[in-house]
């Protein structure tokens, strides 16, 4: 069989109209909608291949595939003002209320893949609880699917907003991600560089990574998290995403960035706040050790009330018991830097 062959720009055309990130290509003749009066959410959850079909054809990205051998489908949508949803072609003559990702369970990741996906909804909510930068409609789980509102997108006067993203892996420099190791220094310091209020994000970040190891979501390489830039020029963590129980997969997810000094299983982290002094002062910057010491105290006492909070948010019970013993360890660990018991 020929192998079809697609030039540069219907690959732009394609792939680069809608999409997170900060190029955009403005087709010529953009595609439009043949008046079609939109969808039910029930109506893209149930529709399968012939709504991922519709959505192609209407210039919609769609990730993953629809068969069992691939992942789920996940796609972009748009609601309208009548409460109707659309695939997001990025070029809709319509007002729009809401944009978002739909995203399926990925069946590679086994018998638990439905539990995950649902549990990433939950694990949202505990992130707002304690805190954390999350959307600010939280996602929501449904019928099998998860409906993620899209951060990168405004409606503002009638008028889309669309802000710039940038990942871990851009940012720092990364463009081989399977053959560079990335830790946790080199991210910092490159928020350092590039962030509007360092302080601020220092604690986002290091409180992402501390809930991430008691909630077990050790899927956090570099695209998974992520610089937005905001329209007054501010630039700072995008809310929080991809935040699921990642220790229930198939697949065996690694943990991709650690801290250096970073023992497998548990940080001792006096050894990682004093070579993470080494590495800012390697880079010509002061060293945030003052802000860590305050923000792993802080994480310590939230950590106490941790499982109540899961609990609260409707995380299962049986997920609460399996993180228990790793909540309670990072906690010790945390209090033992300030001398507690």
């Amino acid at each position: 069989m020929a192998a079809t062959t697609i030039s540069a720009w219907e690959l732009l055309e394609r792939g680069a109209v809608n999409p997170v990130g900060n190029l955009r290509v403005h087709p010529l003749q953009p595609r439009k909608p043949e008046g079609h009066p939109g969808f039910t959410l029930e109506d893209m959850i149930d529709r399968g291949d012939a709504f991922v079909d519709y959505a192609f054809e209407r210039g919609a990205a769609v990730a993953g595939a629809t068969d069992t051998q691939g992942d789920a489908p996940k796609f972009w949508v748009v609601e309208d003002e009548d409460g109707r949803w659309h695939p997001d072609s990025g070029e809709l003559p319509l007002g729009i209320r809401k944009h978002a990702l739909l995203k399926f369970p990925v069946s590679e990741s086994g018998p638990r893949s439905a539990d995950i996906l649902r549990h990433e909804a939950a694990y949202q909510r505990v992130a707002a609880r304690v805190g954390l930068r999350v959307t600010s409609a939280l996602p929501e789980f449904t019928a099998g699917a998860l409906l993620i509102p899209r951060f990168d997108r405004r409606v503002m006067d009638g008028k889309e907003i669309r802000l710039g993203v940038e990942s871990l892996y851009s940012i720092c420099g990364v463009l081989d991600s399977a053959l560079t190791v990335l830790r946790h220094d080199q991210v910092l310091i490159a928020l350092a560089r590039c962030v509007s209020d360092f302080r601020t994000e220092l604690t986002e970040y290091v409180r992402r990574d501390l809930l991430n190891l008691a909630l077990g979501n050790r899927d956090n390489h570099g695209r998974n998290a992520a610089v937005l830039k905001d329209t007054d020029g501010t630039m700072a963590l995008a809310p929080i995403y991809d935040f699921g129980p990642a220790f229930l997969d198939a697949r065996a997810v690694t943990r991709v960035i650690r801290w250096e000094g970073e023992a497998p299983g548990e940080g001792e982290w006096s050894r990682v706040l004093d070579l993470l002094d080494i590495r800012f002062e390697e880079a010509g910057l002061a060293a945030p050790r003052e802000s860590l010491m305050r923000t792993f105290s802080e994480t310590a006492v939230m950590f106490e009330t941790l499982p109540q909070v899961m609990r609260q948010c409707g995380v299962d019970e049986a997920l609460i018991a399996h993180r228990h013993d790793d909540i309670v360890r990072l906690a010790k660990g945390l209090r033992a830097l300030g001398g507690r018991p």
